[in-house]
């Protein structure tokens, strides 16, 4: 079954071990949880790479965009073969005929544009076609959901949601047709995206609070506000948001676990909401599938609970595609 995942941080995992270990991780095979020859096994069609920036480093959080990115572009310019960065629908077509994964560059944090519309657009012309607004920090353009980085405990941020410059911000990203994105934004903000976004919009790595009540998660109305727009969220493979059990320690990701989420949201929202949001190395096991070869697990797993191949399908890539589709420039973009 092809394969479309809306989030994993890949090259910011290449940039920290360039950085912190003088070590270039190779994408064709590493030690990570998502490289060429895992994809290939896993019947990857597109992946989404984020350019992740963590605001608590020192550095500009434009330039800590720019190096994941670079990092990005050195892997694409490598195996041209294998995979090529996607701008436009033409792209992702062509990709599939020469049998090549697509990749799509994305970004993690809002915080990496300053607020401001020329570097949003600047990002763009780099190929960025989707942004989450906050990862756990504050920002120019919004508040996330309380989590404190050093205990782990996390409440929703009912009050503090969208500020000022986000609605200019979100216009634009609109205007330029790229993706917003919801996951790790404050309850607050996520109402707020409900109410202005006048195009679809996405959690690319959320899964159901009623499920597991972490505050990375949806709630029921939340899902609700995504599907009436048209909208998807990515299931994310963590076990933090995957399995309610109340001790961290015991805490895992499985594939019955994840269709459990999963069968909720259809009941939901409904199944055209569903798509894979995986979080690939940026979560820590224990996970069931333990790497992106793994997929088939999942698919094995959706059958045995009652869903249909064409369920299936539109989880796996369908509902991701369609709503690509609608995004992106059917040509040549700038």
């Amino acid at each position: 079954m092809k394969v479309v995942d809306f989030h994993c941080d890949t090259f910011s995992g290449f940039r920290h071990a360039l950085l912190d270990d003088g070590v270039q991780k190779d994408l064709a095979r590493n030690d990570m949880h998502i490289d060429l020859e895992k994809m290939r096994r896993g019947d990857y069609m597109l992946q989404c790479f984020a350019a992740f920036v963590f605001l608590g480093e020192k550095q500009d959080p434009t330039v800590v965009a720019l190096e994941v990115m670079d990092q990005f572009f050195r892997a694409m310019e490598k195996y041209p073969d294998q995979i090529a960065q996607v701008k436009t629908w033409a792209d992702i077509e062509r990709n599939r005929i020469e049998e090549k994964i697509s990749a799509l560059l994305t970004i993690e944090e809002s915080g990496s544009c300053h607020g401001e519309p020329e570097l949003l657009r600047m990002f763009y012309r780099l190929g960025a076609r989707i942004m989450s607004l906050t990862w756990n920090f504050e920002n120019e353009i919004a508040w996330p959901n309380r989590i404190d980085m050093r205990t782990g405990e996390c409440s929703p941020e009912t009050e503090h949601g969208l500020k000022d410059k986000a609605y200019a911000f979100i216009d634009e990203m609109e205007r330029l047709g790229m993706i917003v994105d919801v996951s790790h934004l404050s309850d607050a903000g996520f109402w707020d995206v409900a109410r202005v976004a006048k195009r679809p919009f996405i959690a690319t790595h959320s899964n159901a609070r009623a499920v597991c009540g972490h505050v990375r998660n949806l709630t029921d109305e939340m899902l609700r506000a995504i599907a009436d727009k048209g909208g998807l969220t990515g299931i994310n493979y963590c076990p933090e948001f995957i399995d309610p059990n109340p001790d961290p320690k015991a805490r895992r990701s499985t594939v019955a676990l994840m269709a459990r989420h999963i069968d909720h949201i259809r009941s939901v929202g409904g199944i055209d909401m569903i798509a894979l949001g995986s979080d690939f190395d940026g979560i820590e096991p224990p996970l069931e599938m333990y790497d992106c070869s793994c997929l088939p697990m999942l698919e094995h797993e959706l059958h045995r609970g009652g869903f249909s191949d064409d369920e299936i399908e539109k989880i796996f890539h369908g509902n991701a595609l369609r709503l690509l589709k609608e995004f992106l420039p059917a040509g040549e973009a700038y």
